[in-house]
C-alpha cells in the first residue's frame, strides 16, 4: 500500500539529472566538462550529464552513479555521460555504492568513442534505459557486469568488443543489418568494421579527380575486411578475458571483493582464445566454440560517394532507438498509466 501511495507523486515528479560519484581514480585522468573545461579527476568528485571522463595510459576511473550502476574506464579510455536523467526517490542514498538496485525509472546514454568500459548495473527500474554507444554500435544494458570496448587499429578497422559476464546485453552493429545480437551470460560477441577515418579516406578516393593526389593506398587486410560481409562473431569470453576483467574490477573499483573473486572462478572455467581460434586472430574459428552471424556489407555506398555510409543510422530499436525526449515521454506515460491501473484497482493483489 506504501508503494500505491507513491504512485502519484512518482507521476507528477519530473525526471531531473542524476549524480555520478568518483569512487576510485589512479593515475591521469581528466574531466572534460559541457564547457570543454578540463581539469584532474579525483577521488569523491560528483558530477553530471553532459561531461567528458578521459583515461591516461596506466590510468582508470571507476565512476558510480545514483540508480546504483558503475562503470570502470580502462586506460586510454574517453567516456561521455550523454544523458543521466532519473526519477527523485527516498532510495537515492549517498554513497550510492550502496544503492542495491535502480531506485526509480532511469534513463542513462554512454557514450565511448574510444577504448573500454567495465561496468555493473544493479537490478534496473522496469521503466529505466541503459544504453553505451561506440562509433561501431549501440549495447542495450540490462542487470548485468559487461564489458564494452571499441579501438581502431593501425588498419583503421574498428573493432567492437561487447562481454556479457552475467545478466542481458544486446547489441547492435550499425555496419549490419542482421538487428539487435543477443549476448547471453558468459558470452563475448564481436565484430570489425570500417572507421570514421577510413570512410573519409574512401569518400576522398572516389570523389578525387583525375590527376589529383591520391590517399594511402590500403593494405590488403583492410580491404579484404571492406569486401567480405560483416561478421558477428559470438563466442565463450576467453579465459584471459575473463581473468583480465577479474583483475581490473579487483584492484580499481570499490566493488565487494566477492565480484571478482567470482569472475576468477569463472575465468579457470572458460576456453582459452587459441582454443577458440586456433588459426589466429584472421582464421577460421573453431566452430564448435564460434558463431558467425554473417551480413552484407554496407561500405560500397561510400565508395560510390552517396549518403549514409557504413556508421549507419543514428537510431536503432534496441532501447537507444528513440531521441531523449521520447524516451523521457516513454517513462512518463508509463508511469502515468500504472497509476490509472493502481486508482481503478487499489488492491493489495495489484502492488
Amino acid at each position: 500500500m506504501v508503494a500505491f501511495a507513491l504512485l502519484p507523486i512518482l507521476s507528477s515528479a519530473a525526471l531531473q539529472s542524476g549524480k555520478v560519484q568518483v569512487g576510485k581514480v589512479s593515475g591521469t585522468v581528466t574531466i572534460i566538462d559541457a564547457k570543454a573545461q578540463r581539469k584532474p579527476l579525483a577521488n569523491g568528485a560528483t558530477f553530471q550529464e553532459g561531461s567528458l571522463v578521459e583515461t591516461g595510459v596506466n590510468s582508470t576511473a571507476e565512476l558510480v552513479f545514483s540508480n546504483g550502476a558503475s562503470v570502470v574506464l580502462t586506460p586510454n579510455t574517453l567516456l561521455q555521460l550523454r544523458t543521466f536523467r532519473q526519477v527523485p526517490s527516498a532510495g537515492i542514498t549517498d554513497p550510492y555504492r550502496q544503492i542495491e538496485k535502480d531506485p526509480s525509472p532511469s534513463v542513462t546514454e554512454l557514450e565511448v568513442p574510444r577504448g573500454k568500459i567495465i561496468g555493473e548495473v544493479r537490478k534496473l527500474n522496469a521503466l529505466s534505459t541503459f544504453t553505451v554507444k561506440t562509433p561501431a554500435g549501440l549495447v542495450r544494458i540490462r542487470g548485468t557486469v559487461f564489458t564494452i570496448e571499441y579501438r581502431v587499429g593501425p588498419d583503421g578497422i574498428g573493432r567492437i568488443v561487447v562481454d556479457c559476464v552475467r545478466g542481458s546485453v544486446e547489441t547492435t552493429v550499425f555496419s549490419s543489418n542482421a538487428g539487435p545480437v543477443t549476448v547471453e551470460p558468459g558470452m563475448q560477441a564481436s565484430s570489425a568494421v570500417a572507421s570514421a577515418a577510413l570512410i573519409d579516406i574512401l569518400t576522398k578516393t572516389s570523389a578525387a579527380a583525375p590527376g589529383a593526389p591520391q590517399p594511402p593506398a590500403l593494405s590488403a587486410a583492410t580491404l579484404a575486411v571492406l569486401s567480405n560481409p560483416i561478421q558477428i562473431m559470438v563466442y565463450p569470453i576467453p579465459a584471459e578475458d575473463m581473468a583480465a576483467i577479474a583483475a581490473l574490477l579487483g584492484a580499481n573499483s570499490t566493488l565487494n571483493v566477492e565480484v571478482a573473486t567470482t569472475i576468477n572462478s569463472m575465468a579457470q572455467t572458460m576456453p582459452t582464445r587459441a582454443q577458440m581460434f586456433p588459426n589466429g586472430p584472421g582464421g577460421a574459428p573453431d566452430k564448435r566454440y564460434v558463431k558467425v552471424i554473417t551480413d552484407s556489407q554496407v561500405t560500397e555506398t561510400v565508395v560510390k560517394g552517396k549518403t549514409g555510409g557504413p556508421i549507419g543510422p543514428t537510431t536503432t530499436t534496441t532501447g537507444g532507438s528513440s531521441s531523449l525526449d521520447e524516451t523521457l515521454k516513454k517513462i512518463t506515460d508509463n508511469v502515468d498509466r500504472t497509476v490509472e491501473q493502481k486508482q481503478s484497482n487499489p488492491t493489495p493483489t495489484g502492488i
